[in-house]
């Protein structure tokens, strides 16, 4: 049987020991549900349209760039609203497909840098998975 005392002590350190934990698994798993990012070829205009939006309102400056591409686009820009549309054309598709020429997206969030990356798609397919990563 485990002393009164002692057991308190157990309590209270395995109290703490979970608040920290919780409090540190919070910390450390960023949530960027907030975040949309896509970028779909539209065949009719030959042009990708990159779409971005931010429902926290917390976007501020962004640098965006279309990597694989026979000259890389590159464009760096205010945001306003925190969202943003842009269409931009393209003289030929691919010629090895879409997976060659990721869509990467650098968004001042805050007072951290939002890093995005993802695939350019075809419009009757569904959007790829996003690819985050944050430096505070």
């Amino acid at each position: 049987m485990i002393a009164p005392r002692n057991f308190l002590v157990i309590l209270i350190a395995t109290i703490s020991v979970s608040v920290v934990i919780l409090l540190n698994s919070n910390y450390e798993n960023e949530d960027f549900d907030n975040f949309t990012f896509d970028a779909v070829y539209l065949k009719d205009s030959n042009s990708i349209l990159i779409t971005f939006d931010d429902t926290n309102q917390k976007s501020s400056f962004a640098i965006l760039e279309i990597l694989g591409m026979e000259k890389t686009f590159h464009e760096e820009f205010a945001i306003s609203d925190s969202k943003f549309t842009k269409l931009v054309p393209i003289d030929n598709i691919p010629k090895y497909g879409w997976k060659t020429t990721p869509v990467t997206l650098e968004i001042t969030y805050d007072e951290s840098v939002v890093y995005m990356k993802t695939e350019i798609h075809e419009e009757d397919q569904i959007s790829p998975t996003v690819i985050f990563g944050k430096n505070d």
